[in-house]
């Protein structure tokens, strides 16, 4: 294998919300050269992402690109239609394979997935054997490529408790998966936030829009 050399971008995978933007923050400050990949892949908050990446991609100084894959969520939306806040089934798959090409044209030595342990209970696409097993085949299609998840062994809020010295503004970040002008708060998402901002004892500055029960 090819090392990565030390002027090769990371591709960043951002998606606005907690562990993106954190391992977005991260690099950062480690004066790691990025280049950060939202994708709207037909998820209803998708507007709400993409001006929190905006947002994080001008601190940070990494200019996003956008990928336009939300067409394919009608060939998907029967079968989906129960979990709506997932419109794209194996949409880490989809969106690996895609970062790869993006990786080559970049000249990127590591893609970037800003998975946490928590997230491995939501399938296969989660878990570190898939992030192994696509970081072999992006090697095999590109010598010297990497696909890595850093903080796919700490939580929520261990994330939090770490990022949160490097300044972050966590209350430019976008978890909730509704569309709406606040983050809804009563979500799988802003629960989960919520719950995180707790457990971390940092104080959550997110405007909700209804008050925890």
């Amino acid at each position: 294998m090819e090392p990565v050399r030390p002027e090769s971008p990371d591709l960043l995978l951002l998606s606005g919300g907690i562990e993106s933007s954190a391992l977005l923050a991260q690099r950062h400050a480690a004066g790691q050269s990025m280049r950060a990949v939202w994708v709207d892949y037909g998820q209803r908050n998708a507007a709400r992402e993409w001006t929190a990446v905006e947002h994080l991609s001008a601190v940070y100084g990494c200019a996003p690109i956008a990928l336009d894959l939300q067409s394919l969520r009608t060939a998907f939306t029967r079968r989906n239609d129960w979990v709506g806040h997932v419109p794209l089934p194996q949409r880490n798959l989809l969106v690996l394979a895609l970062a790869v090409n993006l990786a080559a044209h970049h000249r990127a030595g590591r893609i970037l997935l800003a998975l946490n342990r928590e997230d491995q209970g939501h399938g296969p696409g989660s878990q570190p054997g898939f992030v192994q097993q696509v970081s072999t085949l992006a090697t095999t299609l590109v010598p010297g490529l990497r696909v890595e998840a850093p903080l796919i062994g700490q939580s929520k809020a261990e994330i939090i408790a770490a990022t949160d010295p490097l300044g972050i503004d966590w209350g430019r970040t976008w978890s909730c998966l509704l569309a709406q002008s606040r983050q809804c708060g009563r979500c799988p998402q802003c629960k989960a936030r919520r719950a995180a901002f707790a457990a971390a004892g940092i104080p959550d500055p997110t405007d909700y829009r209804e008050a925890p029960r």
